[in-house]
């Protein structure tokens, strides 16, 4: 019997996704990462002799990466200001200007993410760890890009795979491919080639009855899709896996196109990326349940001052409605001035959860667990150095030397190491409060850097209820008498913080609840 093709049944997705409303040509927001978990279990006969106590499961994670937008958050959050019952000119003018302003309406381009998948009993009452289902095997497992470089030529390998299953229904194959490319002579300037010739001819004739190989080995196919960026998986043999996916580097080379790959920076995550696994679990157990869920990292669109992000990472506590202070990670070294431009990240989460219990055939019967439609949850943010692009070097210096290029790729290659080393140490810590978007500190660091062009009278602001009049006789002796001398000036003043602090948590409060 050929391989047969795998039937998938959806068992989870992101309902949020779904578009509900025909006619309605808006369609529902576009930019969200989102989620979907396929299952097809294994007939019971196929697996009686290899496996005569236990069932396989296959599942398919599939997972849709995507860049990101807060305009809807924001759309709430000014919609909860309005009807907080103090809402005021002052108010409508900042609210409008965030709306309106360029980050609120760009992309949040991807820069990192980490996929992780778990199964239980559905029943877990009595179910010692030794017996919960677990995951057999899965693919890909890891997809890398190597590099090795020599005066004027390289070697790229990278490694892939294609997905199959053997007679035994629970492992899978694997490939792995490379190739090279590339050969100059002369540092110095020298002109001409080198060329060596041999010839050494090895003739291996086989003959092979493909359909007939595939028959006896493979008892079923199916197709993914994969990202050619870098993965890796861990936690095999357990009942969880997780998945790193990151941009694949910029590499050496000196042509145009490289050139082109530098000129906006860093490498985006776009497309769908799925996982392949084989779940073993105890005949006895009467069902299984999944939880999948998705952390992506985005990038705000905008640049702010490094003192602006210092002092705005974490939320002040007053009134106890703020999320705790965050244990975070070793403050970044500090830049050679404070208004050195700082690019922030934020990372956003979308769950998916679903029971089924097995039936009289070993069929399985969901028991679809609907959560409220919500959007995606801030769960960990960051801030790095901004990084010059071949764009900027060629603005900079009127050129894009090869050594220029070599520095950018050396630089943009750093940030995305230290994206994906953000990503890690913020899943591994576990410590951050998930929290909407807009009582992240990354939003009051970008509204701060709104406040630094409102040209308003700091007395204005303080008779509106924004400011405590206590601190205006000491900002006057600072000479600081407008909002924007307020958020723009970089002196340690303990007043000046403290008053920023203050017109922030007025303006926002609305948005603690």
């Amino acid at each position: 019997m050929p391989p047969q093709d795998i039937t998938w049944t959806r068992m989870a997705f992101s309902p949020d996704m779904v578009d509900t409303n025909f006619g309605d040509m808006a369609f529902s927001p576009k930019w969200r990462s989102s989620l979907a978990v396929y299952y097809y279990v294994v007939p019971e006969e196929e697996t009686a002799d290899t496996y005569p106590n236990s069932r396989l499961v296959y599942l398919r994670l599939t997972c849709s990466l995507t860049g990101w937008n807060p305009s809807e958050a924001l759309r709430n959050a000014q919609t909860q200001a309005q009807q907080a019952g103090n809402w005021d000119d002052l108010q409508r003018t900042l609210w409008e200007t965030i709306i309106a302003s360029g980050w609120a309406e760009q992309y949040w381009p991807c820069l990192g993410a980490i996929m992780q998948i778990a199964v239980y009993p559905h029943n877990a009452d009595g179910v010692a760890p030794d017996d919960y289902p677990y995951f057999l095997d899965f693919e890909p497992k890891k997809r890398e890009l190597y590099e090795t470089v020599t005066e004027g030529s390289e070697m790229l390998s990278a490694s892939a795979n294609t997905t199959s299953i053997t007679k035994g229904n629970s492992s899978t194959n694997s490939l792995e491919i490379g190739a090279s490319a590339g050969f100059s002579v002369g540092p110095f300037g020298a002109s001409g080639s080198v060329t060596s010739t041999w010839a050494d001819t090895t003739v291996n004739q086989n003959t092979t009855d493909t359909s007939r190989e595939a028959r006896e080995t493979l008892s079923r196919t199916t197709s993914t899709s994969q990202m050619y960026q870098l993965f890796n998986g861990y936690h095999l043999g357990t009942n969880r896996a997780l998945f790193v996916v990151a941009p694949r580097p910029h590499t050496v080379s000196n042509s145009a196109q490289t050139e082109f790959n530098l000129i906006d920076g860093e490498r985006n995550l776009e497309g769908i990326q799925d996982v392949f696994l084989v779940v073993h679990m105890p005949r006895a157990l009467d069902g299984l349940c999944i939880q999948a869920g998705l952390d992506t990292g985005h990038q705000a669109p905008a640049v702010v001052p490094y003192f602006l992000v210092s002092s705005m990472q974490r939320p002040n506590t007053g009134n106890g409605n703020w999320p705790p202070p965050d244990p975070l990670p070793p403050t970044p070294p500090v830049p050679p001035t404070p208004t050195t431009p700082w690019k922030q990240l934020v990372v956003t989460r979308r769950i998916i959860q679903s029971c089924g219990t097995f039936d009289a055939n070993g069929n399985l019967a969901l028991e679809q667990l609907r959560e409220p439609l919500r959007p995606p949850v801030v769960t960990g943010e960051f801030s790095l150095p901004d990084r010059a692009t071949v764009a900027l070097a060629r603005t900079q210096s009127g050129s894009t030397s090869q050594e220029v290029r070599a520095q950018s790729q050396r630089d943009l290659n750093v940030a995305q190491s230290q994206v994906r080393r953000q990503m890690l140490n913020n899943i591994s810590s576990g410590n951050y409060q998930p929290r909407p978007f807009e009582q992240t500190g990354v939003f009051r660091s970008l509204v701060a850097g709104i406040a630094m062009q409102a040209n308003i009278s700091l007395a204005d602001v303080a008779s509106k209820g924004f400011l405590d009049a206590a601190h205006l006789p000491d900002l006057q002796r600072a000479k600081i008498t407008t909002l924007s001398q307020l958020f723009a000036t970089t002196a340690t003043d303990a007043t000046a913080g403290v008053a920023r602090q203050d017109v922030l948590d007025r303006f926002l409060k609305t948005t603690k609840n």
